[in-house]
């Protein structure tokens, strides 16, 4: 037997794997089409509002969603590692609170979030290159903020195996969002009827996937989690309150990378320069959603595992799964990357060719981000969360450290190197990180011997 068959063969032996493939392959599917339903309307956008506009469209998408990650602590990662373990120990009741205090967490952030979003806009507006009606545009947006339950649901689908459910809502999203788009192009709404669109689609997303999370509760007999007591998920679930604010750190100082380029970028350049990054971030995106499924399956799988205790087994399906991400990242994104520019000026028009460079660079730090994209739920299972907000902390300074610096001398291309720089450190530190710790392990069972 090759090397090749045998490592086929461990992998199709894996019961963990395999449910991995089949959860992976709904989300897949659903973010294929996903993917491609948001190129288009992207491309429908650009060519309804032009480089400009559009940039003023990113800019406020920006700004609404810094304030919403900023300020709200979304709770579903944490609620999969204590739910998954207060279900594996048959806690029915301690689940509910769990799920309770959830949407507690969910409904005071969402709160939060939108009145500071709506009471800063007049300040904000401005100083962003908005026009006179950017207060107007911010204020628009911001009202789906208060109507995000999503983080529960998220949380309670994935950890019933639901990602069907999950998969078929986003698309319904997508579908949604590039039917209003084209009817909003074909009768020239303008800006005021995309801004309106980003409206409708957050609420979507924000409520959808909660309602059918209470309709799986409901058919698994949990009718009561509203009678319970959230304040004892706290003293139930040890390091919960610690869990939930350094996992939402770390990926508040991963995204504010990916939020906070557009909003300084669009204090160094025109909104149409904005307009060619929001571009390319959009078309790396839909790259991004090809290894995200992997992510959010493999995430729960995971935290099972090292909840048992089977280390080696946890290992196996780490490095596994790793190497075909790598492979996969490999074989087909990099002669995707190459012929980008010729895609964009094809789909989005001439006047976004000057937009080629910025694309080219952003998928080449999307191909170094797929390539470790396991390796953040790989920590957090492991408990590292500390570690994992270290790691990002120093990408994370390292990238605004070298944002202007590299704005001023490429441009807005600039933005998109700090990008892959970003994704080369962080990922350098999490390997790092797991190297030392095998390291670790090895010497501890040499001196047990």
């Amino acid at each position: 037997m090759s090397m090749f068959e045998r490592f086929k063969a461990d992998l199709t032996g894996d019961a963990v794997f395999n449910r991995v493939l089949k959860n992976m392959s709904w989300l897949f599917s659903a973010h294929i089409m996903i993917a491609a339903l948001g190129l288009i309307s992207l491309a429908v956008t650009a060519r309804a509002l032009g480089p400009a506009g559009l940039g003023i469209l990113a800019i406020v998408e920006s700004y609404v969603r810094i304030v919403d990650r900023l300020l709200r602590l979304e709770p579903w990662q944490a609620v999969i590692k204590y739910g998954v373990d207060a279900l594996e120990r048959e806690e029915k009741g301690r689940f509910h609170r769990l799920i309770k205090l959830s949407i507690l967490i969910d409904l005071a952030g969402g709160f939060l979030a939108g009145s500071v979003a709506i009471a800063l806009a007049w300040f904000i507006a401005p100083r962003l290159g908005l026009p006179d009606d950017g207060f107007k545009y911010i204020c628009l947006v911001a009202l789906a903020l208060f109507l995000s339950l999503r983080p529960t649901g998220i949380a309670v689908l994935r950890i019933y195996d639901r990602f069907d459910k999950l998969a078929k809502l986003d698309v319904f999203v997508a579908v949604l969002r590039l039917v209003l788009c084209v009817l909003a192009y074909w009768f020239d709404l303008g800006i005021w009827a995309f801004l309106a669109i980003l409206l409708v689609q957050s609420l979507a997303d924000g409520i959808l996937a909660f309602v059918y999370a209470l309709i799986e509760l409901t058919k698994r007999g949990d009718h009561h989690i509203m009678r319970t007591r959230a304040r004892d998920a706290i003293s139930e679930n040890l390091g919960f309150l610690r869990f939930l604010w350094n996992s939402n750190f770390n990926v508040i100082l991963r995204q504010s990378s990916q939020r906070f380029d557009v909003i300084i970028l669009a204090a160094l350049v025109d909104p149409a320069a904005v307009g060619f990054f929001h571009v390319a971030k959009r078309t790396a995106n839909a790259a991004l959603r090809f290894g995200r499924p992997l992510r959010q399956a493999i995430y729960p799988e995971i935290a099972r595992i090292w909840a048992r205790g089977e280390v080696a087994r946890f290992a196996r399906v780490v490095t596994r799964t790793s190497t075909l991400v790598f492979l996969v990242a490999f074989v087909c994104f990099v002669p995707i990357a190459l012929n980008l520019p010729a895609i964009l000026a094809t789909f989005l028009g001439e006047e976004f060719r000057d937009a080629a460079s910025l694309v080219t660079v952003q998928a080449l730090a999307v191909i170094v981000y797929l390539s470790g994209i396991i390796l953040n739920p790989t920590l957090l299972s492991m408990g590292k969360d500390k570690e994992l907000v270290r790691i990002t902390i120093i990408a994370t300074i390292a990238f605004f450290a070298l944002f202007v610096p590299l704005v001023k001398t490429f441009g807005a291309t600039g933005a998109a190197i700090s990008h892959l720089l970003f994704n080369l450190i962080w990922m350098a530190g999490c390997l790092v990180f797991l190297w030392r710790e095998s390291q670790r392990r090895r010497a501890n069972k040499v001196s047990d011997v």
